[in-house]
């Protein structure tokens, strides 16, 4: 059987995601929950998800907890998602999501998971190699679990790129930055996450825009920064943009930035031009802030979105400015 994948998601601490909506958030006090909502999630997971609603052929890999697979099994099933997971002892984590409809604001309790052993490590390698050709996407996406350190994303991204896949990475601190000392194709960070990168504090937004340029020029080909309700930038060599969506009435913020990338990747698959990709990246980001699972609109919805982003060339970089 033909193993390889057009683009694989690596989560190596996937979650299932519980979301619970209460009027007010009061701690210390007894809450009558307003509604709530469970689901298969976890960055990477989230990215394939949104990526095979828009018609991608995608796998998916890390670790599960062999003890409370059936929600990720399901839901794989129900989005044609190849299931390359390793089954681990345990049970796969929590978060749990408490959002203040309120204050519209979300508080987040993530619950450990499982740690996988030095042996199941390789396997995942061995698992991922066996799929990878060259120019086969891999985004890998989310926190490390327990027990494995920065040495092993290390290890994983040089034998993926000894193999010609191309890495995209989507993670915050140690993990965010041996990822891109060990050297990746394209990187998602948001602003904090931005900030904790480089050790810096940004100002303003020209701060933000001088701070992601120089990264992009020294060590990451195609840099996406999410700029929450402003937008993204989006700067390679080819081309540097600002993003914007139109007012959107948020739903929910979980996904949102998985959905950015998957969006921008789609259009990479595409074949599309910069813009083109930014402007994908938006819509998927717009579509999931205004649902509480991954969904993409009818075709038709989805062209007039694309129109109404915002697309904008950032002013020439000039040091002496």
């Amino acid at each position: 059987m033909n193993t390889k994948s057009s683009i694989i998601t690596v989560t190596l601490n996937p979650a299932i995601d519980h979301t619970v909506f209460v009027d007010q958030l009061l701690p210390g006090t007894v809450h009558r929950a307003t509604g709530s909502h469970r689901q298969a999630g976890g960055k990477g997971v989230n990215v394939a998800t949104m990526l095979s609603l828009g018609g991608a052929s995608v796998a998916v890999a890390g670790f599960l907890g062999e003890a409370n697979p059936s929600i990720f099994e399901t839901h794989f099933k129900q989005h044609a998602l190849q299931d390359a997971f390793i089954r681990v002892p345990g049970e796969t984590r929590t978060g749990i999501k408490i959002v203040d409809t309120k204050a519209n604001d979300t508080t987040d309790l993530n619950l450990p998971g499982p740690a996988p052993t030095e042996a199941q490590c390789e396997r995942l390698i061995t698992k991922l190699l066996q799929r990878v050709q060259a120019g086969t996407w891999v985004v890998i996406a989310g926190s490390l679990p327990a027990g494995v350190e920065p040495s092993f994303l290390v290890e994983l991204i040089r034998r993926l790129r000894d193999a010609d896949a191309k890495i995209a990475i989507d993670s915050s601190g140690a993990a965010l930055k041996a990822a891109v000392e060990v050297g990746v194709d394209l990187a998602k960070p948001n602003v904090h996450e931005l900030e904790e990168l480089l050790d810096t504090k940004f100002d303003n937004f020209q701060a933000t825009l001088d701070a992601a340029r120089e990264l992009c020029r020294e060590r990451i080909p195609n840099l996406i920064v999410s700029l929450g309700d402003e937008g993204a930038l989006f700067l390679a060599d080819e081309a540097e943009l600002m993003a914007s969506a139109p007012p959107v009435k948020v739903i929910s913020t979980v996904g949102a930035g998985d959905s950015l990338l998957a969006g921008y990747l789609q259009g990479i698959l595409r074949g599309d031009t910069p813009p083109d990709c930014a402007r994908m990246a938006t819509v998927y980001a717009w579509s999931r802030l205004e649902s509480l699972v991954s969904a993409l609109p009818a075709n038709d919805v989805l062209t007039q979105r694309l129109a109404r982003v915002t697309v904008q060339p950032i002013a020439p970089y000039n040091p002496k400015a």
